[in-house]
């Protein structure tokens, strides 16, 4: 019988071109054999969309010198094997793909790693959603995120209803208000959003925000949160401030790049 190393590392090789692995990972790809010795095919696969998810978004950065940390390579493996999630996916190859540098010390990867597995399948998408809406809303605003009074100046209202329709909610799992709670309170905890937020309907959001258009959702960024954006796109290495570039691309296929009818509640 074949070893369970060689049959992991040959679904691996399905997921990215040859050389891919040891470009990726650099001498830190001899860790990946003895890592996937006892997983089943199905988080075998997951770990090979994440590689392949990390080396789309280096692109030609594969080219120059680099290598994950082997802590960072671990967190991954033990984390990420258990996702199926597309935003989860997308979020840990982000994280590998950041997590690559020339002399591969920075293991900062091992902790944002750990922070996408500590948000259930509905905090991440909201997250994400979230933070596209700040992307798009704000792109070259020149707005900042090195205090909170600057982050509070990118306060965002979302209608319910196109929140709704950009998570994908069932009827079940809208009319389940324990969901929302979960969402927010979870968020807000975990310091990934931060000020005041609420949600409900259009009388409970108007002494906060006057011209709310309908029922909704008041939040306001945070440093945390939209670092985790960034590390999850690969950028782990930049300004904040790069969130609001114009030219980043934070498309996942077959999602919302943001909540439709997103606006901003100060001018």
């Amino acid at each position: 019988m074949e070893p369970a190393t060689t049959i992991g590392l040959g679904a691996i090789a399905a997921y990215l071109a040859k050389d891919g692995l040891e470009k990726l990972l650099g001498p830190t790809a001899d860790y990946l054999g003895e890592g996937l010795r006892d997983l089943t095919r199905r988080r075998v696969d997951s770990i090979g969309r994440i590689l392949s998810n990390a080396s789309t978004k280096l692109g030609n950065r594969l080219d120059e010198p680099g290598q994950v940390p082997p802590r960072v390579l671990k967190t991954i493996i033990n984390e990420g094997s258990y996702f199926e999630d597309a935003v989860a996916l997308e979020y840990l190859g982000g994280v590998l793909a950041s997590s690559r540098t020339e002399h591969g010390r920075d293991d900062r990867g091992a902790r944002m790693a750990k922070v996408v597995d500590d948000l259930s399948t509905y905090q991440l998408r909201t997250h994400y959603l979230v933070y596209s809406s700040i992307h798009r809303i704000f792109a070259s605003s020149g707005r900042r995120f090195g205090t909170a009074e600057e982050r509070a100046k990118m306060q965002l209202f979302l209608p319910l209803g196109g929140y709704a329709k950009a998570m994908g909610f069932s009827h079940q799992e809208w009319e389940n208000p324990q969901i929302l709670n979960h969402i927010w309170h979870g968020l807000f905890s975990d310091g990934l959003i931060e000020g005041t937020w609420q949600f409900g309907p259009i009388g409970s959001l108007k002494s906060a925000f006057p011209e709310a258009p309908s029922s909704g959702i008041l939040c306001q960024p945070s440093a945390l949160g939209a670092e985790l954006l960034m590390w999850a796109f690969g950028h782990g290495d930049v300004p904040l401030e790069h969130l609001l570039s114009g030219a980043l691309d934070l498309s996942i296929n077959d999602l919302p790049n943001g909540v439709p009818g997103a606006i901003a509640v100060k001018t």
